[in-house]
């Protein structure tokens, strides 16, 4: 569909493609060759045939919200793209560039990409993430595909850039286009075993993804539902079952369970809740400003010296750190 790497603008003035960065599921990659700061995302044509129309109409609404257009922490839409015989291709984005937070929630990868990395800096990140989710909670848009791949860190400070914005549940201007993708272990239980394009997501939704992101972040990417000897996390999760809020039962020993005795109790309260009497009642659930606030609280106690800030502490909490059940 494209022909000699020219794609065109609304106005038809040419651009020059690179070569293609990355190629998924529903569009390929291209860097502009003059501007390698912009990207390219040009949908593949079975999804062009499919969704086409209706994805035109979600890029060009999210393309009218400047404050987010602008914004360089997401990979936004910024201009319409088209072929030498004005057929709609896709769009150019701002090109993010970190670590996936996938690599940072690994108890292997994150030695490798995250060199540096404690757990001040991953409070840190978590924090930022969170703040670009109230962001765009306030124009009425919900992320749905809650995906730690969809997430970049900049390993060299707490820069946090959201990718892959064009499957966001955006509704603005009577105009209404849901989230179609997403996966069931990141998914609250009332929306479960439904097809993704179906689901309206909420805010209550969303901060049950959320929890669960934060939860994977802290835990080098354990499962909050997922039991030592226990069934699918998929199940778990529609039943509540938390095993870190019942006794403990179901932890496995050693890394996991050594970091989950070293976070703050408050923290950890924040994670049963939405966790436990969460998972059927939405309205439980830990707001965006409580799960800041705390955060915020532990990245002070952090610096005052009454957390262990290593990725990995070497051995159960200890009661000379003190700072677990104190916010002062």
């Amino acid at each position: 569909m494209i022909n000699n790497r020219l794609i065109y603008d609304i106005d038809h003035k040419p651009m020059e493609i690179d070569e293609m960065l990355a190629r998924g599921g529903e569009a390929e990659i291209y860097p502009l060759l003059k501007r390698p700061d912009v990207l390219f995302k040009s949908y593949h044509p079975l999804i062009i045939q499919k969704r086409g129309k209706d994805l035109q109409k979600k890029i060009d609404l999210m393309r009218k919200i400047p404050s987010l257009r602008e914004d360089k922490n997401l990979s936004w839409p910024l201009i319409n793209v088209y072929d030498d015989k004005k057929n709609w291709l896709g769009y150019c984005m701002y090109r993010g560039v970190g670590v996936t937070m996938f690599k940072l929630a690994h108890a292997i990868l994150y030695q490798k990409h995250f060199p540096n990395l404690d757990r001040r800096k991953i409070v840190s990140y978590l924090i930022k993430y969170l703040n670009e989710i109230k962001k765009l909670h306030k124009k009425n848009i919900f992320i749905g595909d809650y995906n730690l791949h969809n997430i970049l860190l900049d390993p060299n400070s707490d820069k946090v850039i959201l990718i892959d914005c064009d499957s966001y549940q955006i509704k603005l201007q009577n105009q209404f286009f849901p989230c179609e993708v997403g996966s069931a272990d990141m998914t609250p239980k009332e929306h479960q075993n439904r097809p993704f394009n179906s689901i309206v997501r909420t805010i209550e939704s969303e901060l049950f993804s959320v929890a669960i992101v934060l939860f994977k972040a802290l835990m080098l990417g354990r499962h909050p539902y997922d039991i030592v000897g226990g069934t699918d996390p998929v199940q778990n999760l529609c039943q509540g079952k938390f095993p870190y809020g019942i006794g403990n039962k179901g932890i496995p020993k050693g890394n996991w369970y050594n970091i989950w005795s070293h976070i703050p109790h408050k923290i950890k309260t924040l994670f049963i809740q939405t966790f436990t009497v969460g998972a059927n009642d939405p309205k439980k659930r830990v707001s965006l400003e409580t799960w800041i606030k705390e955060l915020k609280i532990y990245q002070r106690e952090m610096e005052k010296g009454w957390h262990r800030v290593e990725v990995i502490p070497k051995e159960p909490k200890e009661s000379k750190y003190r700072g677990n059940n104190s916010h002062s």
